[in-house]
């Protein structure tokens, strides 16, 4: 709701964003932080003003979406070590937030692709659902890799007519893009899906941080040893894997010399690990719907027993347990 205020606010200042509510049954304003309204409220608003004064307003929402708006899925994206896996989350960042849509990605020898079913429950909203995504996954990848490289996709192809403005589909993803096909397939180089996720950026960067202040809310700007360790460990996962040799030198120490400050410090750069893997465990247990599995492959663990074993040994209670006591 906030992003479609900002594009009325800035680029459709003719719009009453009033009118729009009350012609969309909405009797508060739609676009105040604490409205609270569910996300068909949403997609009513941009169904009206699609048929009526701004036909493209799903493109342009989408347009400005942001790695940052992911949240927690958008810090597991940024700790993958590469696109696949990243893209691989999308699925169920889709179950928990667009219920009536299904995602997926697939591989052939050239492209990966990744797929959107709308459910016939979401059928109202088709096109306005199809587009969200469309263009939100591609700006998400754009997102996650080097700048330049992510500059076009390979193509792309809807599941309905070409609307009257389809040629800022090709403009904004750099692609030829086919309409009435059987299924809405967004391709991309399968050589992308090998490429490790930058951490670079702003988006990056605000993401990272507000991982940082909730797994280290107290001492997230502290200077102690353990302190600085789990916070290079949480801005630079892929970078520091959980491996004191790859962590040390972002600290400006050498493997040795961090082992004995931790262990000045009554500590392990082994139990540091454990402590912050742990907790990003229980936040993606908390906050998405990743399975445990996932979550242990998330975390560095090779062997989701493993992470199990370890999980249960911390809280004194399984995945499952924790989650359903947060659902609960």
């Amino acid at each position: 709701m906030a992003v479609l205020d900002r594009v009325l606010r800035e680029e459709c200042s003719q719009i009453d964003r009033l009118a729009l509510g009350h012609w969309c049954g909405l009797n508060q304003p739609w676009w105040l932080p604490d409205a609270d309204l569910p996300l068909e409220a949403y997609f009513m608003l941009l169904r009206q003003l699609h048929l009526n004064d701004v036909p493209n307003i799903a493109l342009r929402v989408a347009s400005r979406s942001q790695l940052s708006d992911l949240g927690v899925f958008g810090y597991a994206m940024l700790a993958s070590p590469t696109l696949e896996q990243s893209l691989r989350l999308i699925s169920h960042f889709g179950e928990a937030f667009q219920p009536y849509e299904r995602i997926w990605l697939e591989t052939n020898d050239d492209y990966g692709l990744l797929r959107c079913e709308i459910l016939p429950e979401g059928r109202e909203f088709h096109q306005l659902r199809v587009e969200s995504w469309l263009i939100g996954t591609w700006r998400v990848i754009q997102g996650l890799l080097p700048e330049g490289l992510a500059a076009c996709a390979s193509y792309a192809t809807m599941d309905f007519g070409a609307p009257t403005y389809h040629w800022q589909y090709q403009q904004i993803l750099g692609c030829h893009v086919d309409f009435e096909k059987n299924q809405c397939c967004l391709a991309i180089p399968r050589q992308w899906l090998y490429i490790p996720v930058r951490n670079a950026g702003q988006q990056a960067s605000i993401l990272l941080n507000d991982q940082v202040r909730r797994i280290l809310p107290q001492d997230s700007r502290s200077g102690d040893i353990v302190s600085r360790v789990k916070r290079m460990l949480l801005e630079h996962p892929n970078e520091c894997a959980f491996q004191l040799e790859a962590t040390a030198p972002f600290l400006s120490l050498s493997p040795r010399t961090l082992r004995r400050h931790l262990a000045s410090a009554g500590t392990s750069f082994r139990r540091v690990c454990l402590e912050v893997r742990m907790e990003l465990a229980k936040d993606y247990l908390t906050n998405t719907q990743l399975t445990v599995q996932e979550i242990a492959y998330q975390l560095g663990y090779s062997q989701p027993n493993n992470f199990y074993r370890a999980f249960k040994g911390y809280f004194e209670k399984t995945p499952e347990a924790l989650r359903l006591e947060r659902i609960d």
